[in-house]
């Protein structure tokens, strides 16, 4: 009366010893056992250190990339190219179209918001370039990775004779982009003016070869430089050196420091294979001479005279 339960009833509940209880206990065991090498501790912990160890890795080369982005985005004097550095993960880069005999670089001091190394007078109409190896990337990887300033808002509009290009390290990323920024159907054939269209990034051998090889700045710049212009130069980092020399001797000083040391690295890093390799050695020794030249010029502004002693 009190259990309210025939003995009948309440027996199962005293069968711990039972078939059926350790058939279950052997199965719940089962369950919660960790089973085969995949979860054993050791292991685990080793792919987690090989996942994080290539985490730093990557970091490590992404950010070596973006100070090479900004390295490069000081500089100025290039006959192909002009790079302007925007932000710490941007760099725009203004490629000529055509090479033209009256390539000139802009001065130091232009405000112009779109400063380009072209001929506002060149040609108006774009050479035709065979847009077989031009292409933008259409995995779906690759479709939504969107710049962090869409094409649509750009504000730097290049001249005449010249194409804009967004060159860009973002981390979110993990690895370097580039994309178009003008001139679309002269490179690619876009298939419409959509922006998410024009906003997917170019499909660029450097870019790609960028987790196996030791890919740096140069060897994008180097290739957006051979697939924009035409003819394709045969040193993509060839000196306006009409420019350079045009500019006083303080600024003139700063300016082939800076390019030396740019250049002198490519020497030291840059591939021996490329077959532009040879001509860029060939361009530090007259920089070299042209610096040394600016410092003495700039030591001579900077002598007293005997009239100031007398004083």
């Amino acid at each position: 009366m009190l259990s309210g339960r025939s003995p009948r009833t309440a027996r199962p509940a005293k069968t711990w010893g039972s078939a059926s209880r350790r058939t279950s206990v052997k199965q719940t065991e089962k369950l919660e056992r960790p089973s085969g090498p995949r979860w054993s501790g050791p292991e685990q912990k080793g792919r987690t250190s090989i996942t994080g160890k290539r985490e730093r890795e990557t970091k490590r080369k992404l950010q070596h990339f973006l100070n090479d982005l900004a390295l490069l985005g000081s500089l100025q004097g290039f006959k192909y190219f002009q790079p302007w550095l925007r932000g710490k993960e941007e760099l725009l880069l203004t490629v000529v179209n055509e090479d033209l005999v009256s390539v000139y670089s802009p001065s130091l001091a232009s405000g112009s918001s779109s400063p380009v190394p072209g001929d506002p007078e060149g040609p108006q109409s774009p050479p035709q370039l065979s847009k077989k190896h031009i292409f933008l990337g259409r995995k779906f990887s690759e479709e939504h990775l969107l710049p962090a300033s869409p094409s649509e808002g750009e504000i730097a509009i290049p001249e005449v004779n010249c194409t804009l290009f967004l060159l860009a390290g973002y981390i979110k990323y993990g690895r370097p982009y580039a994309w178009i920024r003008s001139n679309h159907e002269r490179l690619v054939n876009i298939g419409g003016a959509d922006s998410m269209v024009k906003d997917t990034p170019m499909k660029l051998k450097s870019i790609t070869d960028w987790q196996t090889r030791g890919v740096r700045v140069w060897d994008v710049v180097s290739e957006l430089v051979c697939l924009c212009t035409v003819p394709s130069p045969s040193n993509p980092f060839a000196l306006d050196m009409r420019y350079v020399k045009s500019l006083p001797a303080p600024e003139r000083f700063l300016v082939t420091g800076a390019l030396m040391s740019f250049l002198e690295m490519y020497v030291v890093y840059g591939d021996r294979d490329e077959l532009h390799y040879d001509k860029v050695l060939e361009e530090v020794q007259p920089l070299r001479r042209l610096h040394v030249q600016s410092l003495l010029e700039q030591q001579r502004l900077r002598k007293p005279s005997m009239h100031d002693f007398s004083r």
